[in-house]
């Protein structure tokens, strides 16, 4: 696999090295974290090993094995906290976190919410088509997502029958999902949506009523011969226009929103290579000149929930997740409940004075080890080395390998020692909770 022009394959110079700090940031851009155990598996790797290596993943540990084991038991209870709450474990102990990652891509792609579906295993069952095959082949996926419960109760689908078309489907089906808005037209949409008819629930499932479809051709992006709705959504796939689309929306959340604009082609042209594989897309991608080019470094603001992952994952700390859940929740981002159709915002969206308040809390808990947030374990058994200065730079190697600048380490180091007096884990949580107060801790 290969690209072209800013997709061509980053080769390392002594001007530019594949080195730490380069290692961090596609890790960081990839999966949000780097705890010493991946930057040590990707050390002697090239771009493209390391690309390589995201992409493959491993399979679960034992740990991870006990959360998805709960599956039954959390389902059982049909709450919405307990529900997000193992999700959230989910996604802090994935032994493939690229895949982790991307279900979190998928759910502000398909932006569906909880309090309109109404059905927590519904929602479940969408995250587990993001993890099945969020990282294969997008049609497959599109196809799942767009005839589950979850969706056709979301965009009210399961009433759009022969004679009394319902066009939510349709309509986000080419704007959102697929082709972006001025892409298609208002037939287009009314055809589609007559496409789409006879998809109900049944028993918990997506299930066609061929009694309730509206039989015949039907006319859409210049084609007459289509008949399903499935047929649409395959004509659909195969135009320039969704490579496009979908190349956009990768560089604008791998590489940030200054993405080179020849870029979209490249990537496009990839991704159609590759039939709408997006593993395989991704694979060019982080190895790619645009993903390594250094201008692409700290362009791109920490959602809520890559804040949290990057602090818990690089540090290897272990939450409650009902509290995280919380805690992420009034940071601007709750799990499963997207503000609209369009997802979230996102970049300078997440920073609001409410916001960054929320963001200092949840630095100060986890530092402080507040209850009920952080039962075990505490900051200080992921910190060796004792006094304000080694404790800085330990926190520092963790949070911060490439290094942080004089200016930043000076201030930080004044504010450690003035606490030097008090206990290892009150000095510690102060250290922690400065540090993740810097500018820097917010963007990526």
């Amino acid at each position: 696999m290969t690209g072209a022009g800013w997709l061509r394959r980053f080769e390392p110079t002594r001007s530019r090295p594949f080195d730490l700090a380069a290692r961090v940031h596609v890790l960081r851009r990839a999966v949000f974290a780097h705890p010493p155990s991946w930057l040590e598996a990707t050390q002697d790797g090239s771009p493209s090993e390391v690309a390589a290596w995201l992409v493959n993943g491993a399979a679960p540990d034992a740990r991870e094995r006990r959360v998805l084991a709960r599956r039954d038991a959390i389902l059982a209870l049909d709450d919405a906290e307990a529900t997000a709450a193992w999700l959230w474990s989910r996604l802090l102990t994935a032994q493939h976190p690229l895949r982790a990652r991307m279900m979190l891509f998928w759910h502000d792609h398909f932006a569906t919410a909880l309090s309109k579906v109404r059905s927590c295993a519904w929602m479940v069952e969408q995250f587990d088509l993001f993890e099945q095959f969020g990282l294969g082949s997008f049609r497959d996926l599109l196809g799942h997502v767009s005839t589950g419960p979850a969706m056709l109760r979301w965009l009210d689908a399961e009433s759009n029958r022969r004679g009394n078309a319902n066009e939510n489907l349709a309509r986000e089906l080419f704007e959102l999902f697929t082709l972006g808005r001025g892409n298609y037209t208002e037939e287009d949409v009314r055809e589609a949506a007559r496409a789409f008819t006879g998809w109900r629930i049944l028993r918990g499932r997506g299930h066609f009523d061929e009694r309730l479809h509206d039989r015949g051709p039907k006319r859409v992006l210049g084609r007459d011969d289509l008949e399903r709705g499935l047929d649409v959504l395959a004509l659909v796939c195969d135009s320039e226009q969704h490579a496009r689309f979908v190349a956009e929306r990768l560089l604008r959340t791998f590489v940030g929103p200054d993405r080179p604009a020849r870029a979209v082609d490249d990537l496009a042209r990839v991704y159609r290579d590759e039939a709408c594989r997006i593993d395989r897309t991704l694979e060019v991608l982080l190895a790619s000149e645009v993903v390594h080019d250094s201008r692409a470094r700290n362009t791109r603001v920490r959602s809520p929930a890559a804040f949290a992952i990057w602090i818990l994952r690089t540090l290897g700390l272990e939450v409650a997740p009902i509290p995280l859940h919380r805690a992420v929740a009034h940071m601007g981002q709750e799990l499963l409940e997207p503000p609209d159709v369009s997802g979230w915002a996102g970049e300078e969206a997440w920073l609001s004075s409410a916001t960054w308040l929320a963001r200092a809390r949840f630095a100060s808990d986890l530092g402080r080890a507040a209850a009920p947030l952080f039962p075990a374990p505490r900051l200080e058994r992921c910190v060796r080395g004792h006094g304000p200065e080694r404790e800085l730079d330990a926190l520092i190697a963790l949070l911060f390998p490439e290094g942080t600048t004089t200016h930043e380490r000076t201030n930080l180091l004044a504010h450690a020692v003035e606490e030097a007096r008090r206990s290892r884990d009150v000095r510690l949580a102060g250290t922690f909770a400065s540090l993740l107060l810097l500018p820097r801790s917010h963007r990526f």
